[in-house]
């Protein structure tokens, strides 16, 4: 174990946040001393909820020796059905009955002889806020990583128990982006036209390096204090629900970072995968769906770590698992989010994250859950979504994956210059999938270069790109400052670069009209005009038929019961003119419609002509 332990650099001191318990108040400083009373200094979760569908609770209870204590709940409503710890004696894990318990506050009493100690746990009425409301093809996700965004709030830019301080000069440091920033921006997304907000973990990450993305969790339960507060989380999503707008809440189960608790002090030996050596994930996804794949490849994929700082976690230990699973349904309740986007998904043990999801959707059956499915094309990509026909027997319950075939497609198209077929081609195995109008699509993301960097700051690709994400099957994403044409890639530090105007004494304001360049308002109105017109467009949430490509032109039609829209893409170096009759089955005898990118007329009455790199995206009337 000496060389796991060396990267097991365990730096924090436990910090107790506003949501966890501390048993303070039944014991005091002399008694922890002299050990007159049993120690417990750590219930997760703080607090829960009576009602609930589910008609259990597990609490993880930490301490000192608390296997050793006689525990008991003498209040009416409440059973323990089990109590267990396991490898670590300062564990215990209590398995509760509440479903016939009414909201209020209940003992619980550890004791050891005749010493005793009681904390006292709260059952709260549900939260009448809650929606989980779900998302569908009618919304469209603005992905935001909060520390690069905004400084709302610049006194809890750094904070004395978090180990990495502000330094925005260092491009792996933290910048003083927060939650109240984020809340602050609210009109503007939603005057951009997005419909729902989707914030990097905002969770505590008490790491000496790199905690500014938020993957590292330290605490589950807790808000990092340098973004701000839960209540300022629960506050954000309530001013997002007042403007219609919803939130997806960012999750990882597969690893934590290396300054939380259980890594000072584990619950058990096969709490995490641990390894006579470092040994990374060999980032191989396929390899779970492979039939072919060695045992080797699988269990390098699913048991090896992400880095030498975040410890992978083994879902296939019943309480972690349980463990999990509660937390997400914790925040569903206390902040009212609409969804989640689960980090890693294949890397996590797959038979866990199928329980996971129909344990939240009993919960919330409109709740929304998309896994980060990174996979080179629909054949893998399916093997993770519902509706799919696996070989292996393996039943998914996940209805959304990350659609990086599109990802893929659009790149192809656009930075490499390959033909509009190879979007076409790759929405030809939508056959792979049950509904791939449920799949997350999008050009660029937190993890990859951005989009108009990647497309040489090409405006006219930038625009066709943007129409076809904007208009084809699928929930779309954009990554903030993608609106203003933010270019970098590469390192990670640097493709997550600061929104200019989202700090004090910024040389500009890029939220504003006046403190963007021509081409960026230029792109900025192009972007907005189309998702503005997605919110009243009945046909963006209907079917999609689309045609063959030809001289770098492609058509398809978005349709429902009520409405049809064509979208035409040239992306041809010439203009382009072509009789319509090949399209008769979607025009209806219709000859003319409005282009709502320009709001003018378009007539096609036998045949339309095109400018050379140019969309249209024509209401049929």
């Amino acid at each position: 174990m000496k060389s796991f332990r060396n990267y097991i650099v365990i730096f924090v001191t436990l910090i107790f946040a506003s949501n966890s318990i501390l048993a303070s108040d039944a014991i005091t400083t002399n008694s922890l001393k002299k050990g007159k009373a049993p120690v417990v200094d750590l219930v997760e979760p703080a607090f829960w909820w009576a009602d609930m569908t589910t008609p259990t609770v597990m609490l993880m209870v930490h301490g000192v020796d608390l296997a050793s204590t006689d525990i008991s709940i003498d209040t009416e409503g409440v059973k323990i059905n089990e109590i267990k710890s396991l490898d670590n004696a300062n564990y215990v894990f209590i398995d509760l009955d509440i479903s016939k318990a009414k909201p209020g506050t209940f003992p619980i009493t550890f004791a050891r002889g005749k010493k005793k100690t009681v904390i006292n746990y709260e059952l709260k009425a549900r939260n009448k806020e809650t929606k989980a409301q779900g998302l569908d093809q009618s919304d469209v996700m603005y992905l935001i990583m909060p520390d690069r965004f905004v400084n709302g709030n610049s006194e809890n830019d750094s904070n004395d128990q978090l180990a990495q301080k502000a330094d925005r000069s260092d491009r792996g440091g933290r910048h003083g982006g927060d939650i109240a920033g984020v809340t602050s921006k609210l009109d503007y997304i939603n005057d951009l036209g997005a419909t729902t907000v989707w914030l990097t973990p905002f969770l505590e990450n008490n790491q000496p390096g790199w905690s500014y993305h938020g993957y590292a969790i330290t605490d589950f339960y807790k808000a990092d204090a340098r973004h701000g507060s839960n209540e300022e989380y629960h506050n954000m999503v309530s001013e997002a629900h007042k403007r219609d707008m919803k939130v997806v809440m960012d999750l990882v189960f597969n690893h934590i970072g290396n300054g939380h608790l259980w890594m000072k002090d584990l619950p058990s030996q096969d709490w995490i995968h641990q390894w006579k050596e470092f040994t990374r994930s060999n980032f191989k996804g396929e390899t779970i769906s492979d039939p072919n794949a060695s045992d080797y490849d699988r269990k390098i994929m699913q048991e090896g770590w992400f880095d030498g700082h975040m410890p992978d976690l083994n879902q296939g230990n019943p309480y972690l698992a349980k463990y999990l699973m509660q937390a997400s349904i914790w925040w569903i309740e206390y902040a009212g989010i609409d969804g989640i986007r689960m980090d890693t998904y294949p890397y996590n043990k797959k038979e866990m994250m199928s329980e996971w999801v129909s344990y939240v959707l009993n919960e919330y059956p409109d709740f929304y859950i998309v896994g980060e499915t990174w996979l080179p094309g629909a054949t893998w990509e399916s093997y993770w979504k519902t509706g799919g026909n696996n070989r292996d027997g393996f039943k998914t319950t996940l209805k959304s994956v990350s659609d990086f075939p599109v990802w893929d497609a659009l790149n192809r198209t656009w930075r490499d210059h390959w033909s509009v077929m190879e979007v076409y081609k790759t929405l030809t195995e939508d056959f792979l999938y049950d509904n791939a109008g449920q799949n997350k699509i999008f050009m660029d993301n937190h993890d990859v270069d951005r989009a108009f960097g990647s497309f040489k700051k090409d405006l006219p690709n930038m625009k066709l790109a943007t129409t076809f994400l904007l208009t084809t099957r699928g929930i779309p994403q954009i990554f903030y400052g993608t609106e203003i044409l933010m270019s970098k890639g590469g390192d990670h530090g640097d493709l997550r670069e600061d929104f200019p105007g989202g700090w004090e004494g910024d040389k500009r304001d890029a939220f504003t009209a006046e403190g963007r360049t021509d081409d960026e308002n230029d792109y900025f109105n192009y972007i907005r005009t189309i998702l503005q017109w997605r919110k009243t467009s009945d046909a963006i949430t209907g079917k999609l038929k689309h045609w063959v490509p030809f001289n770098e032109v492609y058509a398809y039609v978005r349709y429902s019961d009520k409405e049809s829209v064509l979208v035409v893409i040239n992306n041809n170096l010439e203009d382009q003119t072509f009789k319509m009759d090949r399209f008769a089955e979607a025009l209806e005898g219709k000859t003319s419609g409005k282009d709502i990118l320009t709001g003018k007329a378009v007539s096609f009455d036998g045949e339309m002509s095109i400018p050379a790199k140019t969309a249209y995206i024509i209401e049929l009337k």
